[in-house]
């Protein structure tokens, strides 16, 4: 059986892209980080780090948890947001 502690699955959302150039996403918390270059998504328990160039933000909704961007994209990474207390846990091990 798994280990559902090292397991965990993020919030809903979603992740759209049409020909490289219309980025839409649901289930944002928040976006900490937008240049015309780079943009970071914040997600329930994970971030999703979107390249490219030329890009902006076509709109924005936190209370909906709406994001859209134009421009071109290169490439999109997940990264899994490490809390605090795991991040205490591994200095005190």
């Amino acid at each position: 059986m798994p280990d559902r502690e090292n397991n965990k699955t993020s919030g809903p959302h979603s992740v759209q892209l049409n020909e490289h150039r219309l980025l839409t996403v649901t289930g944002v918390r928040a976006v900490p980080t937008f240049t015309d270059k780079l943009i970071v998504i914040e997600l329930e328990g994970e971030s999703l780090t979107v390249s490219g160039h030329d890009l902006a933000v076509k709109g924005l909704d936190l209370d909906s948890g709406r994001f859209s961007a134009a421009g071109y994209v290169t490439s999109m990474r997940y990264s899994t947001a490490q809390t605090p207390s795991s991040l205490l846990k591994r200095i005190f091990k």
